[in-house]
């Protein structure tokens, strides 16, 4: 779902600049979309019908500009398989919601409340796998709200590779 939505919410300026994949620590390569993500996702004209899982490798994270995981595991598989690709490597949760500081520095600075959200956050999105359709439409609201904190740092990485910053 997060492969789709991201494309859905790329603007029209970077969508031509930009490639987007989706690769699992743990899939098996060609199997379609669930039927409950090919629901969720199409309700919000994103159309998940061609979609065909394939497995992570080296190469793929190696050559990533930026990775985002779902799960702290999907972020440890990542750096298992490249630990160079550490800086590019991140969870979809902690960047977008605490900008740099990361989750524990978000603690600290807005109490017990940030504190909530610090922990949330570090645990990712759960993939809702053999959960009812409600579970997959509350993953993808997750996954989009996240992904909405990330287009001004994809937008601005763009343009660096541009030199237009």
């Amino acid at each position: 779902m997060a492969e789709g939505t991201l494309r859905s919410l790329l603007p029209a300026d970077l969508a031509g600049q930009v490639t987007v994949i989706s690769a699992g620590t743990a899939a098996h390569d060609g199997m379609p979309a669930t039927a409950y993500a090919v629901q969720a996702t199409a309700a919000r004209g994103i159309d998940l019908k061609g979609h065909r899982s394939q497995e992570l490798t080296a190469a793929m994270a190696r050559e990533s500009d930026l990775i985002l995981g779902m799960e702290p595991g999907h972020v440890d598989r990542v750096l298992e398989l490249a630990p160079d690709a550490a800086e590019r490597t991140h969870l979809i949760t902690v960047q977008g919601a605490q900008g740099a500081q990361g989750a524990q520095g978000a603690e600290g600075a807005q109490g017990a409340q940030g504190a909530e959200a610090g922990r949330a956050a570090a645990q990712g999105i759960a993939d809702p796998i053999g959960g009812a359709l409600d579970e997959y439409d509350d993953t993808f609201n997750k996954i989009r709200s996240h992904l909405l904190r990330w287009l001004p740092l994809i937008r601005d990485a763009v343009e660096r590779s541009e030199g237009v910053r």
